[in-house]
């Protein structure tokens, strides 16, 4: 236990000496702050929205939490190749494979945290606000404690399968950033959900993205659109199977790609 311990002063050492790690750590508030306040004001000012628009931003929200927190991963793990801090642990009783499994642990919890920040803070400050068809639907009022709790836990699994998939494949921090900036692009999958195209049958084919079955969970129960829609919960737990399943597989290949022994 002691050895887990003394990794969590190290990993909080390398977060803390890092400006841009301090800032994508405190970024769920900075973009709770943005949702939460600026963007309110800014609807206030406005005779009428579409309800489309306030869709948008919802979704928006729903996403943010688990991409930084696996972005901030991604760099830590791109950081420990650089270092050859990970030739190092090979050696040590921990090994690549539990020090791989503590760090997916650890950045599961934070963006946890992070989607719990973002979500709940929202539902917090702004819950008259993401209203629509006039204000007979309240989104923020329709999703309750459990909804966000459920829904921050399973969309946490996404972090660790993000920023692996990164490591695995950048070989160091300027092809990291890189991949991080055109990676940005699954942030706007799940607003695919929105098309008319994608409801009933046809949702599914939006299911290989892992963030699609967290999202269209939470939305449905936000909207009240259950015709022809899962059962939040079922939506939560295909997700968390078919996140695991990848962050497993997302594991093997990045232990694979040290080329340790």
């Amino acid at each position: 236990m002691k050895k887990y311990f003394s990794l969590i002063k190290y990993e909080m050492k390398s977060i803390l000496k890092d400006p841009l790690n301090i800032f994508m750590l405190f970024y769920p508030f900075f973009i709770l702050f943005i949702l939460g306040v600026i963007i309110p004001l800014s609807l206030e000012k406005i005779d009428s929205y579409s309800y489309i628009v306030i869709l948008i931003i919802l979704i928006m929200a729903l996403s943010l939490g688990a991409f930084l927190i696996g972005a901030l991963l991604g760099f830590s793990f791109i950081e420990n190749k650089d270092e050859k801090t990970i030739l190092g642990i090979s050696v040590t009783p921990l090994k690549v494979e539990g020090y791989t499994i503590f760090k997916v642990v650890y950045a599961t919890i934070f963006s946890f945290i992070g989607n719990i920040v973002i979500v709940g803070g929202l539902k917090i400050i702004s819950n008259d606000i993401y209203v629509i068809n006039e204000g007979s639907v309240n989104l923020l009022e329709n999703i309750t404690w459990i909804h966000v709790i459920v829904f921050s836990a399973v969309s946490s699994l996404f972090s660790p399968v993000f920023a692996l998939i990164i490591a695995s494949i950048a070989k160091n921090k300027i092809e990291g950033f890189a991949l991080m900036k055109s990676s940005s692009i699954i942030l706007f999958f799940p607003l695919l959900i929105l098309i008319p195209f994608f409801e009933n049958g046809n949702q599914f084919l939006l299911s290989v993205f892992p963030n699609f079955w967290t999202i269209k969970g939470i939305l449905t129960v936000a909207t009240n659109s259950l015709d022809n829609n899962l059962n939040f919960y079922l939506y939560m737990l295909i997700g968390a199977v078919y996140s695991f399943v990848i962050m497993l597989l997302s594991i093997k290949m990045f232990i694979n790609k040290q080329n340790v022994n």
